[in-house]
This record gives C-alpha cells, sequence and structure tokens, in this order.
C-alpha cells in the first residue's frame, strides 16, 4: 500500500467513525434517518473532509450534497451512494459508497480528471415508505402523495423535511432533473454486498451486473376448513397449511432446477401465519395468510415463475379442496447495469468476478433514468440492516481500485 493510498484508508476510517458517532442509536445499532439531523451531520462532515482535498461542495434543490473541483461545470461522471441507514441499521450500508465517492473524486481533482462524488438523501425505503427518494427528487419524479408522506419517527412530511434542510419541495416534482442531475453522464457506485457471497468465494469486491427485479406477492392467503385435528382424515380435510407446504415444496423444487440450468432466481417466503388468536396445536387452521418474494435479473424468468405459481395454485387447491387467494403482486423490472462499465470494473480486480445484486441501489435508479450505471460490491459480514454489519476498510479500498481502473479506462478514453 502506497503512501496515498494509507493516507486514503486513514481517511476513510475516520469518516466512517465520524458517521458511527452520529448515527449511534442509544437501543443499538445506527439510525440516521432521511432528511434528518444525523444524515445532515454525516453530510457536513464529508463536506469539510471535501474541502481540506481542496473540493467545493453545494446541497442542490432537494438536499443531496455534490463535491467536486472548484471550476467543473457541464456535463461529468459522477460516483458515491447514500448517508441515511435504516432503523437500527449498520453503519456500512451507503456510507462506505459516499466514503469511496469522495475519494475518488479527490484522485480525479489531482489528475484533471472530471468526476463529481455525491451524497444522496434517503435512499432506505422505510422513512417515506418508497427506496431512491433523494435520486427520485433530484430527477424531479416524485408525486404530490410521495411528498405529503409523514417521515417514519416524526419530523413531518417529505415536503417539509426537504424545505427544512433548505430545499425546495416543489423541484422533487417538477417533473424535470435538477441541472445537477441532467449533468450526470455516468454513475459509479460501490455499496457493500448485503449477502454472503463475497465471503463464501473469499473476494474482496466484485462487480455487479444487473439488480434483480422482483414479484412480489405481500398479502397473500389460502383458505380452507378449519377442523378438531384428532377426528378429521386426511381424505376429508381441507387443511389450507398443507396446502402452502406443498405449494412451497414445489417452487423450492423449481428453484433448484433454475440454478441448475444456470438462470439467476431466488426465492423467500417472509410471513406464514395462520389465524391469530385461534390457532392451537389441536386445530386444523382455517386459513394462512403468507407473502412471497421473487427476484430475478431475468424477466423472462419472473414470467415464468408467476405462470407457474398460478398453475400450482390451481391444481393443488382443486386436489386439496382449498383457495389461494394471491392479492396484489407489486412488480419491479430487473435492471442491467452498463455492461461496458461493468466488464471494465470486473477487469480492474485481481480476481475478477461479476454477480447480481438482490437489492436496489441508487445505480439503478440512475439506469432507470437512462444514465449508464456501474457498481463494485465489497465484502462485509453478518449482512446488512443490522448492527452487525462488519466491512474491513481494506476492501473498502479494493472496491475503490476497481472503480478508479474503470473510470479512468472508460471515463479517460
Amino acid at each position: 500500500m502506497n503512501a496515498i493510498t494509507r493516507d486514503e484508508a486513514a481517511l476513510a476510517t475516520r469518516l466512517l467513525e465520524d458517521f458511527a458517532r452520529i448515527g449511534a442509536d442509544l437501543a443499538g445499532g445506527f439510525t440516521r434517518p432521511a432528511w434528518g439531523e444525523a444524515e445532515t451531520a454525516c453530510h457536513a462532515i464529508l463536506a469539510e473532509a471535501g474541502a481540506a482535498q481542496g473540493l467545493a461542495s453545494h446541497m442542490d434543490g432537494v438536499g443531496n450534497l455534490w463535491l467536486a473541483p472548484p471550476g467543473l461545470v457541464g456535463p461529468a461522471p459522477a460516483t458515491g451512494s447514500h448517508l441515511d441507514s435504516v432503523p437500527r441499521g449498520g453503519n456500512f450500508d451507503g456510507a462506505a459508497g459516499a466514503v469511496a465517492g469522495l475519494l475518488l473524486a479527490i484522485r480525479a481533482a489531482r489528475i484533471g480528471l472530471p468526476l463529481r462524488a455525491v451524497a444522496l438523501r434517503g435512499e432506505e425505503s422505510p422513512w417515506f415508505g418508497g427506496p431512491y427518494v433523494g435520486t427520485r427528487a433530484g430527477f424531479g419524479a416524485l408525486d404530490a402523495a410521495e411528498l405529503a408522506v409523514e417521515r417514519r419517527g416524526g419530523g413531518g412530511s417529505l415536503a417539509a423535511c426537504i424545505a427544512a434542510v433548505g430545499g425546495d419541495p416543489a423541484l422533487a416534482g417538477a417533473g424535470r432533473p435538477l441541472p445537477e442531475f441532467a449533468a450526470v453522464t455516468a454513475f459509479w457506485e460501490l455499496h457493500i454486498e448485503q449477502g454472503p457471497v463475497l465471503l463464501d468465494r473469499d473476494l474482496p469486491a466484485a462487480a455487479v451486473g444487473a439488480v434483480r427485479g422482483h414479484l412480489r406477492l405481500p398479502a397473500a392467503r389460502c383458505i380452507g376448513e378449519a377442523g378438531h385435528s384428532g377426528v378429521v382424515p386426511r381424505h376429508l380435510r381441507h387443511d389450507p397449511a398443507m396446502a402452502l407446504a406443498e405449494l412451497l415444496n414445489d417452487l423450492d423444487t423449481v428453484w433448484a432446477r433454475q440454478e441448475q440450468e444456470g438462470f439467476d432466481l431466488v426465492l423467500t417466503a417472509g410471513v406464514m401465519a395462520t389465524e391469530a388468536g385461534e390457532a392451537t396445536a389441536t386445530r386444523i387452521p382455517g386459513e394462512v395468510a403468507f407473502a412471497l418474494d421473487i427476484r430475478s435479473t431475468d424477466p423472462l424468468v419472473l414470467k415464468n415463475m408467476e405462470r407457474f405459481l398460478a398453475d400450482r395454485c390451481r391444481e393443488i387447491g382443486r386436489r386439496r379442496g382449498v383457495e389461494f387467494q394471491l392479492g396484489r403482486a407489486v412488480r419491479t423490472a430487473p435492471i442491467v447495469l452498463d455492461a461496458t462499465r461493468t466488464a471494465a470494473i470486473a477487469d480492474a480486480l485481481p480476481r475478477p468476478h461479476t454477480m447480481p445484486s438482490g437489492a436496489g441501489h441508487d445505480a439503478a435508479e440512475f439506469a432507470r433514468h437512462g444514465v449508464p450505471a456501474a457498481m463494485v460490491f465489497v465484502r462485509n459480514r453478518n449482512g446488512s440492516h443490522n448492527p452487525a454489519e462488519a466491512m474491513e476498510v481494506a476492501d473498502l479500498m479494493a472496491g475503490v481500485e476497481a472503480l478508479w481502473g474503470a473510470i479512468r479506462a472508460v471515463e479517460a478514453a
């Protein structure tokens, strides 16, 4: 590690420690509400660190922080991530990418490469009921109903929170991007991996090729007929619990087959509950509530899984004498990130590897608005959205090096 990289690692460590101190929650973990005091304080610390390295900073019209060399005007690529957290979450989700953005902007300024860093507001969905709020506001893509949503934990509506930091909530719903967002020619994001794949493969970092879309059924039900557990024989039962168990087993079998055939798929049954207040060990339940979350980078896989799910619900329901009511489906299309930039990140890694992201990120929202976007994941222990997130600064720097190599290869060409 050369002297400059050691200085960068020390700066990254200091910033992340400052963020942890500011966002520490007395109940455990770290809490930085979107457009809240802790998030704003972290923006100020990042701006101060940038100023010490010769970068100018300013807040855009909805509260996002931008850092760049003085005099940089016009179109240029940008890099960064968000500084809010989920309630009682970890310290590195988003913050690691905001720090990486600062380090990359400092490097770029030294060689005269146009590059802006950005610390985005409100990426996490718990605060206003939806994700990427700061990015979507920057694109002018929020509607009146979203601006009226009250922040979790208090603080007023989203519009009021934007105004409280000196922004103009009207710009968030103007239907056109702010000048800062209109000037972004490409977006590069570093983020901790929120799962165990890099740990399992002993890799410090990997390129991200796509962000999974999803088919989500948050309020599904299987309705049968309640009865005494000891007196109703199998052939006379209408048991929703057993029907759901069969459905989940079928879905798991298809999942395994899809993986064996090389298709991307993950599937979760996050809710399974019999009737509250009536469930006992001696009662056949009359109804089971459940939720499904099916994700893939391939829209055809999602379409086929939705068709398979409907077919199996009909067949199992007919045979077992129950009715599946899947409720309103929530669908999000997969986002394929920029192929050239993804390949450049992979090529810049000592051990090239590309993987999908199962969670959404600001980079995907930039891509959704037509801006070429690319991501690198860095290794992180113990998952994410919990206080036990554990990223090593050495892995952060490996991700920074990969982004730097890719940015120089693509943006300076």
